[in-house]
């Protein structure tokens, strides 16, 4: 028994220490920094994690060391020690999770929103707030249309019947931080001279976009383009499935429920760490690829042309170039000056260079870079 432990102990402390040496530059860009994070970490997390892999390794080793002959009894206290140690995190996880709206630092998203049946979360109809980030920056006022889309005001009416300009995705596109007539959507639909319908929502994958913007290509008569952002922290997003997700079985793109029942320490391995070994970013890279793929065949169907709009803050990912080729897209490089930084989210002049590039596409034969 007491050989069993020892070499249990002293493969998690290989285990480990083999992550930390494994754990280098590239590796942390290519599954870290591009998959989970919306802008790059600072410099010392890198180190910081390393090193507390390496000092969990060395505990291990020391403890296989010193540990002492154990009876079956004592090892199976040992195990309901460790069981009952899981459930008392489970419980304090759970104690000290408050409602989204009503955390110290709430995402617009929750606070304009409600929890959707399909998509996880979607804006509330008819709902106006204004709302400054924490951090600082304007006051902003959101309006939210019958549709549950951000509009001009809450009394916006769309037209079924009119040119439209459909846009969807993440807190980008919604335009976090900006006045409407600011965002990089309204920017584009007035010099394209095209109403403007933004689904989009804050803290989507690719998933939610995609569901959001078949709904409305339904009700759209005469959608001229159907423009989506993609940004590489959606693979992180993709593979959620604490809320309804897209799931890929057998080339098919599946609609499944949230993982039940609800286990928030498993969220926190699965959902919440900002870390996708290979495997699963491979996973995740196929099942992108296949939602935008099935974005753009959307927007085919109803006679739109669809964009992929990648706006970056530095040099473009490997993986995610991979991700779109073949794909009509444009790659939006903004400086570091044009991101607001209470908000994390481009000002108006970077909103409007993301404006210059989606009409610029639009507007030529051939709507790739």
């Amino acid at each position: 028994m007491r050989l069993c432990v020892r070499i249990a102990l002293y493969a998690l402390a290989i285990a480990f220490i083999a992550a930390a040496a494994w754990m280098d530059g590239g590796w942390w860009v290519r599954h870290v920094v591009v998959p989970a994070c919306y802008l790059p970490p600072p410099a010392w997390m890198l180190p910081t994690v390393r090193g507390s892999l390496a000092a969990v390794g060395l505990a291990f080793g020391a403890v296989a060391l010193i540990v002492r002959r154990l009876s079956a009894a004592e090892l199976g206290r040992v195990g309901l020690a460790i069981v009952a140690a899981l459930c008392v995190v489970e419980i304090a996880l759970r104690v000290m999770e408050r409602p989204a709206d009503r955390a110290r630092h709430p995402r617009l998203e929750f606070l304009l929103g409600s929890k959707d049946a399909r998509t996880g979360w979607s804006f509330v109809p008819g709902r106006v707030m204004r709302f400054g980030q924490p951090g600082g920056g304007p006051v902003v006022e959101y309006a939210v249309d019958a549709h549950g889309d951000r509009a001009p005001s809450a009394g916006f009416v769309e037209d079924p019947h009119a040119p439209t300009l459909l846009v969807t995705g993440e807190s980008m596109a919604t335009g976090h931080g900006l006045e409407w007539r600011d965002t990089f959507a309204a920017q584009a639909g007035a010099r394209l001279g095209l109403q403007v319908v933004n689904v989009a929502e804050g803290g989507y994958g690719s998933d939610q976009a995609f569901l959001r913007a078949c709904e409305a290509l339904l009700r759209l008569r005469h959608p001229v383009a159907l423009v989506s952002t993609v940004l590489p922290v959606q693979l992180h997003r993709n593979l959620s499935d604490a809320r309804p997700h897209l799931e890929l079985r057998d080339g098919e793109l599946v609609l499944a429920p949230a993982f039940w029942p609800r286990i928030r320490l498993r969220e926190l391995f699965v959902d919440d760490l900002q870390i996708l070994p290979e495997w699963r970013l491979q996973s995740s890279l196929r099942l992108t690829r296949a939602i935008l793929e099935a974005t753009a065949r959307a927007a085919r169907d109803r006679g739109a042309r669809p964009l992929f709009v990648l706006p970056l803050f530095t040099a473009e990912p490997e993986p995610v170039r991979e991700l779109l080729a073949g794909l009509p897209h444009v790659v939006v490089e903004l400086q570091p000056e044009r991101i607001m930084p209470w908000d994390g989210h481009p000002d108006p002049r970077g909103a409007g260079q993301i404006a210059d590039a989606i009409v610029s596409a639009l507007q030529s034969s051939e709507a790739v870079r």
